[in-house]
Parts: structure tokens; sequence; C-alpha cells
């Protein structure tokens, strides 16, 4: 009996454990779920939350674009442009490249024609091929160009010349009146242990001038005296010198001054040859060399010549064809009786902005002849040539009658055995026969033979 009353707490206790550790269970059963509860309760708000932020973010980009399109509609020019718009922003985004591209080949095409004035035969080559790769007509467009600039020269130099006129009447009148004032021609800067020019009278000076000018019509020299002071430049403009120099170039032709208003501006505007230099062409083209063995040699020569006319005041003209460059040819042109190999001696008229003038080649005795049969012989054998010339003078870019273009070009050879005539004219064009360019050689005024008189 005792051991049933012992065994009786123990199952009793037993049992109470059990039911503790099944409470516990439950509980923590019970933990589980609330946390799984709560947790599906956060997904779901945090899901919920951010379902709203996204509607937030269209609500917001909404708002922008119907702000953007309120913007437009209240200020125009911000809006797309026109279709005319976007024409003209293509055709000027072409015409620039257009002008880009005529640039590029223009400069090219000048660096073709530097090359071949130097010669440099293939790389002008390679400079036109260039500029033709780009433009197709930029020869044309060049051409063009170089005609309009002195058009448009010329325009503003008449503009102008009627100011020029009273300007230059002004400032004489005022250098004469302040040298009546003055008593004196002109005043010496330092002091002088000689006689000063000043001491000079008037006519003296004037007569010193007219030894400067000379019958070579030096007039360069007397524009630069007129440059030293006051009382130089008006004895430069003294009436007397302008005269007999404008009576030197045109003679019986020469008509009055009233239309140029003074003998200066009659020498400046009338066109007139200029004397105190040559006028200059240089001719170059290529010639095919003899024929050789190899096939794949060709040889080919750049010839090059010079041709060089110089006018004098009396109506005589030379004129001289040579390969020599001008520095060793120019000097056989000082004297009007030259005598050097291949001159041509002549005479020349000028008839408004016409010169005509007719040559003959100048005798130079190679062989003397020891018996007068002989020369005989030669005499009735030999040709007489004649050469006929006529040339317009025109300006060359800002110096007036400083080019003469060809107009015709004849060779009239008679035989003097039968009087046979045979006239010969010659296909001018630029490339054989260039314009002659004017250029100034001071040897050929360095000394005056006689005054202008």
């Amino acid at each position: 009996m005792d051991d049933n009353l012992s065994e009786e707490p123990v199952s009793v206790q037993t049992n109470v454990a059990e039911q503790e550790a099944a409470e516990d269970q439950a509980d923590s059963f019970n933990e589980d779920d609330d946390n799984v509860l709560s947790g599906n309760r956060k997904s779901t708000e945090s899901k919920s939350f951010d379902d709203q932020q996204g509607g937030f973010d269209q609500l917001e980009v909404f708002r922008q674009q119907w702000h953007n399109e309120l913007q437009q509609q209240l200020n125009p020019r911000s809006r797309g442009q026109s279709p005319k718009e976007n024409q003209n922003e293509t055709a000027h985004a072409k015409s620039n490249q257009n002008s880009n591209l005529e640039n590029e080949a223009s400069a090219y095409f000048m660096q073709g024609m530097q090359a071949e004035d130097d010669g440099l035969l293939t790389e002008a080559i390679y400079y036109y091929r260039k500029a033709l790769q780009l433009v197709p007509d930029i020869e044309s467009r060049i051409g063009l160009m170089f005609t309009k600039v002195p058009r448009e020269r010329a325009r503003q130099d008449s503009e102008s010349s009627v100011e020029l006129k009273e300007s230059e009447e002004d400032l004489l009148t005022q250098f004469e009146k302040l040298r009546v004032k003055e008593k004196v021609l002109c005043v010496p800067e330092y002091e002088q242990r000689m006689v000063h020019i000043a001491s000079l009278p008037v006519e003296l000076i004037i007569y010193i001038l007219q030894w400067v000018v000379s019958n070579d019509l030096d007039l360069k020299s007397l524009e630069m005296f007129s440059l030293v002071c006051r009382g130089f430049y008006t004895c430069a403009r003294d009436e007397r010198i302008w005269k007999k120099a404008c009576e030197k170039v045109w003679g019986v032709n020469l008509g009055s001054c009233k239309k140029f208003g003074s003998w200066r501006r009659m020498m400046i505007e009338r066109p007139h040859l200029l004397f105190d230099g040559c006028y200059i062409s240089k001719v170059t083209y290529i010639r095919q060399g003899e024929q050789s063995m190899d096939s794949f040699y060709r040889p080919f020569h750049l010839v090059e010549y010079f041709r060089y006319v110089r006018f004098f005041p009396d109506g005589h003209v030379l004129m001289l064809v040579s390969p020599e460059d001008p520095l060793q040819s120019l000097p056989k042109l000082k004297l009007r009786n030259s005598k050097a190999q291949g001159m041509l001696k002549g005479v020349y008229k000028l008839t408004d902005h016409k010169v005509a003038c007719v040559l003959k080649r100048v005798k130079t005795e190679t062989m003397a002849y020891r018996y007068k049969r002989h020369r005989q012989a030669v005499n009735q054998n030999e040709l007489e040539m004649t050469y006929t010339v006529d040339f317009d003078l025109m300006p060359s870019g800002r110096r007036p009658n400083a080019q003469l273009v060809w107009c015709s070009y004849a060779v009239s050879s008679v035989q003097k055995s039968t009087g046979e005539e045979i006239i010969s004219n010659f296909e001018l064009n630029k490339r054989t026969f260039p314009p002659l360019i004017f250029s100034r050689v001071k040897s050929y005024s360095a000394l005056s033979n006689e005054p202008l008189l």
C-alpha cells in the first residue's frame, strides 16, 4: 500500500511536467504564427508603399510634361522649328560648305600658278588637279574674281579724282601764300657752313629741275623732289616744266589742257608711254626633245626667253628678244644707237591709247669681205625685213600706262634681187605673246645729257 502511495505522486509529477512542456510548445507555436503574420503584414505594407511611391513619380512626370506643353503654348519661339527654318539652316550649312571648298580650291589653284611661274611644272599640275577635284570650274571663278577688282578700283578712283584735284589745288595755293609771307623758298633745318640752296633764286632752281627731268622725261625724280619741303613742292608744280614735258610726248597733237585743269593733270590722266624704264614680258613653253632608243624615257625641254621694248621721247623705239635675264639684257637698251645682236630699231606713233611701231633689224658687221664682188653677191641675196607691231596701252593694276597688250604683229620680207615681198602675220595669244609690263630702270635716268627744252 505504501508502494502504491509512493508511485502516485511520481506519476502526478510526470503528468504535470508533460502538460507544462506541451503548453510551452503551444506558446512557441503561437509566437511563430504571430511572427509570420507580422512579417506578412510588413511585406504587404511595404508593397503598398512602393506602389504608392511609383504612382507619385508617374504623377510628377505627367505634371512636368503638362507644364512643358503650357510653356510651349505661351512661348511659340521655344517650339520646334518650322520646315522653312530647317530648310534655311540646311541651305546655310551647304553654302558654308561650298564656300569652304571654293576657298580651298582657290588656294590650291594659286599655288599651282605660283609653281608654274617658278618653272615647277610637276607641282603645278598636282595643285591644279587638286583644285579641279574640289571645284571643277575654279579657273573661271578665279578669272571673274580678278576682273571684278580692277573695275571696283576704277570706280573708286573716278569718284575720288575730283576730290584729289581740289585738294591738290588748295594745297598748292596754301604753300604759295606761305612762301610769299616768309619771303624765302625754304629754311635749312641745320646750320650750314656753305651756301644753302635756299639762297638761289626760284628761276635758277626751275632751270635745275629742267636738267633733272631732262629730255628722257624723268618725271619720277621730279615728284621725289617735291616731297622735300613746301618750297620744293611749289617749284616742282611749275606749269612751264609740265607743259614742256607734254609737248615732248604729244608734239603737234598736244591740244589744250582746259579739259584736265593743268598740264600736270594732263600728263597724269592722258594715255602716254613711260620712258624711264623698259616694258618686259617673259615667255615659257615646253618642247619635246629628241626620241631615244629607250621607250621609257621621253625628254622634254623647258624653253624660256624675254621680250624687251624701250621707247624714247624723240619717237625712237628698241625691241630685243633674248634668252638672257633682264640683268644682262637691260644695259643693251640704254642707248638709242645700240647695235647689240638681235636688236630691232625703229620709230613709233602714239594715237590715244594705240601704239604703232615700225622696226628693222640692226645691221652688225660680222665679216669683213676683202673683195668687192663678194660683198655684191651677199647683198643681192640678202632679205630686207620690216617688222610692224601694234600695241594697246593699258594700266597694270594701279599703275597707269604700265602694260602693253599685243594687237597685231607682222613681218614683211623683201628680196633685194627680185623685189618680191612676202608678208607674214603672227597668230597672237597670251601664251606666246603675253602682255609687256613696265619696269623702271634707275640707270637709264642716272645721267642727264641736256635739259628739258
